[in-house]
């Protein structure tokens, strides 16, 4: 059978439901953006094989499409704990849990997997880096209660932004990507994401307001430095 032949794949499908092929197909629907067909394969061929983490995957990009970020946080979990060197869902998992704003320790233990699985990964670095730099700040701020120290306060310095660049692929820039970085204080990466989805030739208006956004936050951090 050609697994790139939809129509085969299909007549397969509706006749072996039980099939191992399922996230193939799943696939097809997704990159079609036919959503609907995409969950119903994942579901039928999940019945039949629960732990299968090709299938999981899929159906936590199509959660992800439809903006079910908690499910498709769900799905991850699965999909990382059948399949623990699933690195394409280890990123996933990152982005979707720091829009869902969750605590910088299990963002931490998230992005360190992903640096476990790919050392090269410069997102992780970046976040691991300024996660792991919060906390110290934080660690510094209640040695300096404890000691109660007589010396005025001073404003604590911001972030520094990193300029260095992601080299994220193409096929990786997302909104949700940009959101990421966003939330993180790498808005330098940020306005890197927004270039490599107008030359995707995403929603020029959304990347538009989203430059916008982020050109204004450096503005902000800036001021604040001064």
């Amino acid at each position: 059978m050609d697994l790139k032949n939809q129509i085969e794949l299909e007549l397969y499908f509706a006749d072996h439901f039980e099939t191992v092929l399922f996230p193939v197909l799943a696939d097809i629907y997704l990159r079609q953006e036919d959503f609907r067909r995409a969950r119903k394969v994942c579901n039928i061929g999940l019945g039949y094989h629960e732990n299968d983490s090709a299938g999981r995957f899929v159906l936590a990009q199509v959660e992800k499409a439809e903006g079910n970020l908690k499910e498709a946080e769900k799905e991850l979990h699965h999909v990382i704990k059948y399949s623990p060197d699933h690195s394409a869902a280890a990123i996933m998992l990152c982005e979707i849990q720091t829009v869902l704003g969750r605590a910088p320790s299990r963002l931490l233990k998230s992005w360190k997997r992903v640096l476990d699985l790919d050392p090269t990964n410069q997102i992780a670095v970046e976040f691991v880096l300024k996660i792991e730099g919060d906390k110290e700040k934080q660690v510094g701020k209640k040695q300096k209660i404890k000691k109660k120290s007589t010396q005025p306060s001073t404003k604590p310095e911001p972030v520094k932004e990193s300029a260095e660049p992601l080299n994220v692929s193409v096929r990786l820039a997302t909104f949700t990507l940009v959101n990421v970085l966003k939330n993180q204080g790498l808005f330098y990466q940020a306005l890197e994401v927004l270039d490599l989805l107008e030359e995707k030739g995403e929603d020029p208006d959304m990347i538009r307001l989203e430059r916008e956004a982020v050109k204004t936050l450096i503005e902000s951090v800036q001021k604040d430095s001064e």
